[in-house]
């Protein structure tokens, strides 16, 4: 059977597209079969675009097909769409030709890379893909090959803004989604854990393949010959070349027909090279490191681009403003904030990228063992160090600052947790993208991890100290914030860990502190110490470099000033604390009111509070004080109430209420007109952090009307009341002092005596005597009102008039004054006895 021409072979493919999935992909494993290269280079633009839902296509539902579901559809559409199946197979034949290039649009790509092309300076993972106007601008398109063409729209359609916008899923059960499953597939093949590299396609085609000059340019060989290196450097690649690796090694030689030769492993590398350098291009550099430039605090001890720098305190600058900072035009420039689903595939893709670097081998080579294994092993070791290192920074430094106060911010967080902690994913069995967040066993890590630690110094202190400003603007007596707060403590807090950490950032400051003060001395100079310490500090001064850019200044975790902030946070968790307990204090007296006492009361404070959560919080915030105690060596004195100067004396501790520490009140001078708010107070009032205890102390009947009553009814009631208390008063106080069976009845309905504040100028404001009085306020909530409404419909149902109404409810009202009088006079008697 002769090939179809690309026409006849487009309609067949329209065709196809018009059946059910099931059917569709079969109809498509047939045609894709039979098609010829020639026709295939028609197909794959039309097919891609439409799996994916690209330009302004509905797509295939790829995030939205579940294993539960649609289990006939999500296998069928897996295994079209899997890394050996019918989809792949066509695009190893496109790319065998060498000849065929896609367009992609220049514009899908991420906000820092279309900037850097626009100022001149080519990205690495874009070099010989761009195209040119006659003018020097550069076009509209990429050219990318088969292979490269589909992994871009395989990982673009995790953050096309037309599904953002149409489709908003919320993976719950993240092992039976398909596109999950399908980007896992993807990570296991390419990136394969086990084995010495990918299986080759064509042995003899990729290696004629690799003698042309339009050889597909990998991340480490391209380093050297980059346009945007040349142009003054890139932060986006590293002075290490994979290539020049390889081409000096020994064992780069021919090897026998039938083992993989150098050339065609360093073919196959180049797959799992460009697989992950999209991946991290697509999902991680969606915002630059430029937008932190401008960072909300001033750390210090160490310049990227000069060996020391003077010690600067770490707090808020005064001119620095969140509301301006998030509406300056140059911050707003690039306005991605990822979605939930986007963050638990960066975090699965985290995970994986553990289990694989930690299965590299050193290089060996046996007798037996002719295929070279050196490059392969060093791929895996530096894969996440030169490729994703720098991109995963920028990214979760941006979900920082930019993400909602909310419980959501905890997949960020346990994506940072994640590649914290490599050893969580090494040497365990099982799937390394589907590990247990809590960890477990031995908490101790093994300093063999040391070089990890240092390596990868800002995501251990700097983005701490971009997690503290968001926990002292969350409650923190919330049971989910509380716990986020303890998983954070709970990882640093693990054995040998605050040493490492320690032990990098001392390396870095006894060098810059040598510098500073005239050089090392004779003895040390020439020590091994001092020519570790040395290296680190120069290695670490790049990174900082490459991560935050040139300028920054670096505020070791365990400075003074930190211990400052850790020691706040413990003042907040034991706040916190005070408040779950009188939470539960309070929950504990509501349940233990009568059932009279419950419907009449309009305060639904307590619906959703659970005892048993009140104790997790109170147990989640004591494991992480005791924590944060424990890694910065700081005793946890937060029951104690600072004092800030006022002027030139220093103020007391001030009294507190019985009952409650004053430990929970903003910080204030009591004098003469009473209490003063200092400017520690009003951050602390302005911020959430401390409050008073606001309470009504004059005449109940006038306290502002509240959001369950009705106004107008509230203002006539109480006009009433005024006039029959006005009227009867006298004989009102006399009822509510006799000890007569009616009496008890009355006091049912009427307001104790009592003493109210009255507004005066002078401090403490004095109080005026209230006898017993009638009060009818509480018939203007809307609760007292729906009761009417219903015992109204009620009423009219039964046939009863507007008078037997108001009969029925003189007789229900008498009926609660006299078993009000009966339980009152019960348990009086109980007492006295």
């Amino acid at each position: 059977m002769s090939a179809p021409s690309a026409s006849l072979a487009l309609e067949r493919i329209h065709r196809a597209l018009q059946l059910p999935l099931y059917e569709r992909c079969r109809e498509l494993q047939f045609i894709l079969e039979e098609c010829s290269t020639k026709d295939l280079h028609a197909i794959l633009p039309v097919l891609t675009e439409n799996i994916f839902g690209f330009s302004n296509t509905q797509g295939w539902g790829l995030k939205s097909i579940s294993l539960s579901w649609q289990p006939s559809d999500f296998k069928m559409l897996r295994h079209f769409l899997s890394p050996q199946g019918p989809m792949i197979r066509m695009v190893y034949r496109l790319l065998l030709e060498n000849i065929y290039k896609f367009e992609f649009p220049l514009q899908c790509i991420p906000w820092p890379s279309r900037r850097l092309v626009d100022e001149g300076a080519t990205p690495v993972l874009y070099i010989n893909k761009l195209q040119f106007t006659n003018s020097g601008q550069p076009a509209e398109f990429l050219l990318l090959n088969a292979f490269e063409y589909f992994i871009f729209h395989l990982t673009y359609y995790l953050v096309n803004p037309q599904h953002q916008r149409i489709n908003s899923y919320n993976w719950n059960n993240t092992n039976e989604t398909l596109y999950i499953m399908l980007v896992e597939d993807y990570m296991n093949y390419f990136l394969p854990a086990e084995g010495n590299g990918l299986p080759p396609i064509s042995a003899l085609s990729m290696q004629q393949q690799l003698g042309t000059s339009n050889t597909p340019r990998t991340f480490f060989n391209n380093f050297h010959m980059s346009p945007f290196r040349a142009a003054g450097g890139s932060r986006d690649s590293s002075p290490f070349s994979l290539r020049s690796f390889i081409s000096h090694s020994p064992q780069a030689k021919a090897t026998p027909t039938g083992h993989m030769t150098n050339g065609e492993q360093q073919t196959e590398l180049w797959r799992s090279e460009t697989f992950l350098q999209i991946v991290t291009e697509v999902w991680l550099n969606q915002n630059s490191l430029d937008m932190m430039h401008r960072r909300p605090f001033s750390p210090t001890c160490v310049t990227a681009n000069t060996p020391y720098s003077a010690s600067i305190s770490y707090r808020m600058h005064p001119e620095f403003s969140w509301s301006s900072y998030l509406r300056d035009p140059m911050m707003t420039g690039e306005n991605f904030l990822p979605s939930q689903d986007h963050v638990k595939v960066v975090r699965m893709l985290v995970k994986y990228l553990h289990y694989f670097s930690g299965s590299g081998r050193p290089d060996i080579t046996s007798p037996g063992h002719h295929c070279h294994v050196g490059s392969w092993s060093h791929f895996k070791k530096s894969a996440v160090n030169q490729i994703v290192q720098k991109k995963l920074y920028s990214f979760l430094k941006h979900a920082f600052l930019r993400w909602p106060l909310d419980y959501s911010f905890r997949l960020v967080l346990e994506t940072w947790l994640s590649y914290i902690q490599p050893w969580r994913y090494q040497g365990a069995g099982g799937s390394p993208t589907h590990g247990k967040e809590g960890g477990g066993g031995d908490r101790t890590v093994n300093q063999q991890w040391q070089l990890f630690v240092t390596d990868n110094l800002l995501y251990f202190t700097v983005m701490f100290q971009a997690f503290l400003p968001r926990v002292f603007r969350t409650d923190l007596s919330c049971p989910r914030n509380a716990y986020m707060l303890f998983r954070v403590t709970k990882v640093f807090s693990q054995t040998n860990l605050n040493i490492m950490i320690q032990q990098a950032e001392g390396a870095l400051c006894d060098a810059s502190h040598s510098l500073r003060h005239g050089g090392y001395s004779p003895g040390y100079l020439g020590s091994p110490v001092a020519a570790g310490h040395a290296g680190t500090a120069a290695a670490l001064r790049m990174q900082f470099s490459e991560l935050e850019g040139h300028g920054f200044q670096y505020q070791p975790l365990f400075s003074p000033e930190c211990s400052d902030m850790i020691q706040q946070l413990l003042d907040n968790i034991q706040q916190a604390r005070a408040a779950n307990e009188q939470a539960a204090v309070a929950y504990q007296k509501s349940q233990n009111q009568s059932w009279l006492t419950w419907l009449f009361s309009d305060n639904g404070y307590y619906d959703d509070f659970s005892p048993n959560e009140a104790k997790r919080t109170d147990v989640h915030l004591a494991h992480a004080a005791e924590h944060l105690c424990t890694m910065f060596n700081v005793e946890n004195d937060s029951a104690r109430h600072r004092r800030v100067a006022w002027g030139s004396s220093t103020v007391e501790n001030a009294p507190s209420t019985p009952g409650r520490s004053g430990a929970l009140y903003p910080d204030c001078i009591y004098g003469q007109q009473g209490a003063q708010l200092t400017p520690l107070g009003r951050h602390q009032l302005m911020n959430g952090l401390r409050r008073f205890d606001i309470t009504f102390r004059g005449d109940p009947d006038l306290q502002p009307i509240r959001s369950f009553e009705c106004a107008a009814l509230v203002r006539q009631l109480h006009r009433l009341a005024t006039s029959i208390n006005s009227k009867y008063g006298l004989e009102i106080a006399r009822l509510y002092e006799s000890e007569e069976f009616s009496a008890r009845v009355a006091k049912q309905f009427l307001l104790p005596p009592t003493s109210a504040a009255t507004l005066h100028p002078g401090s403490p404001p004095p109080l005026q005597a209230l006898p017993a009085r009638l009060s009818m306020r509480y018939l203007g909530s809307y609760r007292s009102m729906g009761y009417a409404g219903v015992l109204a419909l009620a009423a009219y149902v039964w046939g009863l008039g507007p008078v037997t109404y108001a009969l029925l409810l003189v007789f229900l009202a008498l009926c609660y004054g006299v078993v009000g009088a009966i339980v009152t006079r019960s348990v009086t008697r109980a007492k006295q006895q």
